[in-house]
């Protein structure tokens, strides 16, 4: 009797595991096909490459002719133009060998070299489900930033390799590049100083300072006195259209001013909660730091969010709940977004940097990220 009356539920059970492996397939698959049409539709248009072109290529031709690429300070101007060079000078001379080319081929192999570093940087983190590469490869934050050919995935090449040899000279070089390149990156010092890599942070502040020289230099560094306006007005210009916490704050009626301050606020208490989930751990210190810069940014846009697949990946390199989570970006398509889209991006957004460092699932502390004490 009692085998007879164990089998059923035991065949409700498997057809459990089914219905949900199904669902997860189905979701995976519709992914695919989503990310598919979305880049075609896209590369038949008129806005492929959009930011590519003013930001990288037309940039890379002003470096080699010496000009700045810089608008002047002055938030409509940055406004009309929608495209202009606001990170960094660094992002245009990586571009310059994409910049002698015909646009449409400078942006194709573009668009091939950070889809590389994306796939690159998630193997580099241990990645070996296909599952995951796929999910990462068809979510909305990269299939984004290859509409408009933005260097996110080198962006998050970066930070895996800062990751993989955080306690060596090419891993705090690695940050250093990173900051020089995306300025918002630069809470990954505090990484490095409060689990005791000073001599590494030291290191990444040097590289990050050397490479913003040098890459100014070929311009006899035109613009680097007004940069800090030019972010100032950049941030004012498109205070409301991405899906920032200072975005969310001023569409319900707070000052540029307060939003500022809660945008911060609400990144440190993120990043205090990441701490806390993953208990001290190195990759706890490391996601807090991606997330408090994308979260503290007066500017959001859906492609930054590629950093934070480098601390998923590290915390859950096969498929999971919190992978299949990060479709949810793909219902917020369009920038400017309605303000509960915002907030949806960025509850998903801190839901997958919290998890993604919570040790809970695990039961134990990972052989490979040992803890550490604050210095």
């Amino acid at each position: 009797m009692t085998v007879f009356a164990s089998t059923p539920i035991a065949r409700r059970s498997a057809w459990e595991v089914d219905w949900r492996r199904l669902a997860s397939r189905a979701l995976i698959a519709s992914l695919v096909v989503a990310a598919v049409m979305t880049l075609a539709r896209n590369a038949l248009g008129s806005q492929y490459g959009y930011d590519f072109y003013g930001g990288m290529w037309k940039a890379g031709q002003d470096l080699l002719a010496g000009r700045s690429p810089y608008l002047a300070p002055n938030a409509h101007q940055l406004l009309v133009a929608g495209n202009s060079l606001i990170t960094p000078p660094l992002l245009a001379v990586v571009a310059i060998p994409f910049s002698v080319l015909p646009f449409g081929l400078g942006v194709a192999l573009w668009n091939l070299v950070c889809a590389a570093a994306f796939a690159g940087a998630l193997v580099l983190l241990g990645v070996r489900d296909r599952r995951v590469v796929v999910i990462a490869l068809c979510s909305f934050p990269f299939v984004s930033s290859l509409i408009l050919g933005q260097p996110d995935g080198l962006f998050a090449l970066a930070a895996a390799i800062a990751w993989r040899w955080r306690d060596s000279w090419r891993g705090a070089i690695a940050v250093g590049v990173l900051i020089a390149a995306k300025l918002l990156a630069w809470p990954l010092l505090l990484w490095l100083l409060v689990t005791r890599r000073v001599k590494c942070s030291a290191i990444a502040l040097c590289t990050a300072v050397a490479l913003l020289l040098l890459s100014w230099a070929p311009i006899g560094f035109k613009g680097l006195v007004d940069y800090p306006q030019l972010l100032a007005a950049d941030a004012r210009a498109f205070a409301t259209r991405s899906h920032s916490v200072v975005a969310g704050a001023m569409r319900l009626g707070v000052s540029e001013q307060l939003a500022t301050v809660l945008a911060i606020a609400v990144a440190a208490a993120v990043a205090v909660a990441i701490i806390r989930a993953a208990r001290g751990s190195d990759r706890g210190y490391f996601a807090a730091a991606i997330a408090a810069g994308l979260l503290a940014s007066p500017l959001l846009w859906s492609h930054y969010l590629v950093l934070l697949f480098v601390p998923l990946a590290i915390g859950r390199p096969r498929k999971d709940q919190l992978w299949l989570l990060s479709a949810a970006f793909w219902l917020s398509p369009i920038e400017p977004a309605h303000g509960w889209q915002i907030g949806l991006v960025l509850l998903t957004a801190t839901t997958i940097a919290i998890g993604a460092s919570a040790s809970g699932r695990l039961g134990t502390r990972p052989a490979n990220d040992p803890r550490v004490t604050p210095a």
